[in-house]
């Protein structure tokens, strides 16, 4: 690392070496302050830009892109801005570590949101408005406050304040911001493993959401860290019929019958099927007593239906995640039909979201179209891979090491999310990459940080950016 042996990051000794004097403590202080304060407003600024993405094709990220490159550049740093479509950038900037033999490190982003109605919200969804929230929490409330503005401005705080303070990284970085995530990326990661492999080659640890934020269990803080996502699987259900006037008998109705296909895929229950991280998961929440404190797990964990169940509702607020992790997953979140009251149409179709274990993608394509029945057509709309990492690899190692020393008295745990990220198309190009959901947030207990994503009212508490500031910061420079 590029400094000098008495100035750390942020007052933390390198090699052992501790500040040698209080003014450096205090000059420590304020440029933590300073980046904290950084991270909240960064975050309010790129709310304001409007990147709503409803999967037609329209958003337009390229003004915030532009946005980061320019604050980039004031700190010396120059970027590149692409674009897959018009108004669909893509922005890619390169930090020189100071031992370039060590595998790259790929922070990535998203900058484009799901879609947000401001009749539903009690505040303007593009205001970035800082409030309080019924339980008194300082938040930034907007669309796009947890997923996933507030780790672009976090770690743009963070890149800048190194920059700031003279501190080059370990190893190489690379911050990459994308768009159409939450479209499923045809024009945003799919299209860079198409058009620009460049961007994810020779990548050897990422960086992204949607872990690193944290809960309590048993009024014990813990920190969930993804180590693995699942397979996103969409598709449309299609049934024919025959169309006729709604006063008429209808043996042969479209609608019931793609109706009737939906139940049955809703009502579908999969069995839990644990793999390592999930394992390990539930070995972590099982020495966690009722009174906070860690027991000496037992070698072989207890996986019987009841103490999978009691372990999944200890989980806090992450419960819903945890609970979908272990098992696949289908929701029928359209029916469609395209007609008014007084016709029975000829068709009908609905949507299917099916999440799918790491290697059970075809498995679960498979269930899906005998489900369906054989009067049914079922078309993919996206699928992709999930992927699994050791939850002994280096990378969470790394990840465990700077949330422990800035939280000593909390747990770390892996996990497998239930959602998709773009790490997965990383995979495709840097197959052996590790990568990990990594939003460092530590949020107070009781809120309810999974509820935010694509939520109404969707809002991250202000102290929980300066943290997660603070834990990139270190993360990026030392690991």
């Amino acid at each position: 690392m590029n400094v000098s042996e008495n100035r750390g990051i942020r007052g933390v000794a390198i090699e052992g070496v501790p500040m040698t004097s209080e003014r450096e403590a205090a000059i420590a202080k304020a440029d933590s302050d300073s980046a904290g304060n950084e991270a909240v407003a960064f975050t309010q600024s790129l709310i304001r830009f409007d990147t709503r993405n409803d999967g037609s094709g329209t958003a337009n990220e390229r003004p915030a892109a532009d946005w980061v490159a320019d604050r980039l550049r004031e700190v010396g740093i120059e970027s590149t801005v692409v674009e897959s479509a018009p108004g669909r950038a893509i922005l890619i900037a390169d930090i020189a570590g100071s031992d370039p033999s060590l595998p790259t490190l790929l922070v990535h982003g998203h900058l484009d949101t799901v879609p947000a109605n401001p009749s539903d919200w009690s505040v303007d969804p593009l205001g970035g408005e800082i409030k309080a929230d019924r339980d008194g929490i300082e938040c930034v409330w907007g669309r796009g406050a947890v997923d996933m503005k507030n780790m672009v401005a976090m770690a743009l705080a963070a890149i800048r304040a190194l920059t700031r303070q003279g501190i080059q990284p370990r190893r190489n970085v690379r911050f990459v911001l994308l768009p159409d995530e939450e479209a499923g990326g045809h024009i945003g990661a799919d299209w860079v493993v198409e058009h620009r492999p460049d961007i994810f080659a020779n990548i050897g640890f990422v960086i992204s959401e949607t872990g690193g934020f944290s809960d309590y269990v048993d009024g014990k803080r813990v920190y969930y860290v993804q180590v693995g996502e699942k397979g996103t699987q969409w598709f449309r259900l299609e049934a024919q019929g025959t169309q006729s006037h709604g006063s008429q008998i209808n043996h042969d109705n479209a609608v019931v019958r793609i109706a009737e296909a939906a139940i049955r895929v809703a009502h579908y229950a999969w069995p839990v099927d644990l793999n390592p991280v999930t394992r390990a998961l539930l070995n972590g929440l099982q020495t966690l007593d009722a009174n906070g404190t860690e027991n000496e797990a037992d070698d072989e964990s207890d996986t019987s239906p009841e103490t999978i169940q009691r372990l999944i509702a200890s989980a806090g607020t992450t419960e819903p995640w945890v609970a979908s992790s272990l098992r696949n997953t289908f929701n029928v979140s359209s029916i469609d039909a395209g007609s008014t009251v007084n016709i029975v149409p000829a068709k009908a179709s609905a949507l299917v979201d099916g999440r799918a274990l790491p290697g059970q993608e075809d498995h679960l394509f498979q269930t899906l179209q005998s489900l369906a029945g054989p009067d049914i057509t079922v078309s993919p709309i996206h699928r992709s891979n999930g992927y699994l990492i050791d939850p002994d690899s280096e990378l969470f190692a790394g990840i465990t090491s700077v949330l422990q020393s800035l939280d000593p008295e909390a747990t770390v745990l892996p996990f497998l999310s239930s959602g998709g990220t773009d790490s997965k198309e990383v995979k495709r190009v840097s197959p052996e990459a590790q990568a990990c959901g990594f939003i460092p947030l530590k949020v107070p207990e009781g809120f309810r940080y999974i509820a935010q994503f694509h939520g109404i009212d969707e809002r991250v508490p202000i102290d929980a950016l300066r943290f997660g500031e603070q834990a990139l910061e270190r993360f990026i420079a030392t690991f």
